[in-house]
């Protein structure tokens, strides 16, 4: 082989091994545990396939669907920090601590990008978030409640929620935009 196409092949060949571990930094590791939240829909990163009707019983039965998505357990989750938050409404017996990642963090990780986060709950209640709102609020994807993991039935497997950078109180308005038994994240 003349040297000019050796220099070539060489060239092509360095290129090509530059463009793998960009494409593979591009992919999120697979979950080793029990996936306890997906999101699916304008993101970047992912580590699984698009939605599959035969596998993705509960995304079908809540006519959700994707072709990019990325699936989380909780390791994964809590590898991306955990922070505390203390939450308390009036008519609780008492305030709640949750702790988990923030929610920007999380859509950062799956490089998303749109005008909403939608997060939907076990039931199929959905809880829609602006771009606005997922940047101004400190937005927590709660794994644990007082130190212990969040169950099916105690708001789990994950219960998102906020609190006001500014420290204002709380209302009963905005538990109504904290869904409960979270397990998918869109975002458009």
């Amino acid at each position: 082989m003349p040297f000019g196409r050796r220099f070539a092949a060489l060239g092509i060949a360095l290129l090509l091994g530059l463009a793998a571990p960009a494409a593979r930094a591009a992919e999120l590791e697979a979950p080793r545990g029990p996936v306890v939240v997906t999101v699916g829909g304008n993101i970047q990163h992912t580590n699984r396939g698009p939605f599959d009707p035969d596998q993705d019983l509960f995304l079908k039965y809540h006519e959700r669907s994707f072709t990019r998505a990325a699936a989380f357990d909780r390791a994964m989750l809590e590898g991306l920090g955990l922070h505390a938050v203390t939450i308390a409404l009036q008519g609780w017996p008492d305030p709640v601590t949750l702790e988990g990642p923030y929610l920007r963090d999380l859509v950062a990780a799956v490089g998303g990008a749109g005008r909403t986060v939608t997060l939907v709950a076990l039931d199929g209640y959905g809880s829609e978030i602006s771009w606005a709102d997922l940047q101004g609020l400190d937005w927590i994807v709660g794994l644990r409640q007082d130190g212990r993991p969040l169950g099916l039935g105690q708001r789990g497997p994950l219960w998102v929620v906020y609190t006001y950078p500014d420290g204002r109180a709380l209302t009963m308005e905005d538990e109504g935009r904290w869904p409960w038994a979270t397990f998918y994240i869109e975002i458009e």
